[in-house]
């Protein structure tokens, strides 16, 4: 989920682990619960509802833009 204004909220899978992780313009915030996503969103004056659904880059799209094979 992402704001127009660059903040983004994504949900990380990793076996059975789940967390979330926040980025913002060369800031990322990775490990969080929601109540941590929501406190940091409240601090930087971001309202949660503004988020929107995006579209998940493919697997292809992700390996170009961090330069893996």
């Amino acid at each position: 989920m992402a704001t127009s204004d660059g903040w983004r909220v994504e949900i990380v899978r990793r076996g059975r682990s789940r967390w979330y992780r926040i980025v913002h313009g060369d800031a990322v915030f990775d490990w969080l619960t929601i109540a941590t996503v929501q406190r940091i969103l409240e601090e930087a004056g971001v309202d949660m509802a503004n988020l929107a659904a995006v579209d998940e880059p493919t697997r292809a799209q992700r390996d170009r833009q961090t330069g893996a094979a």
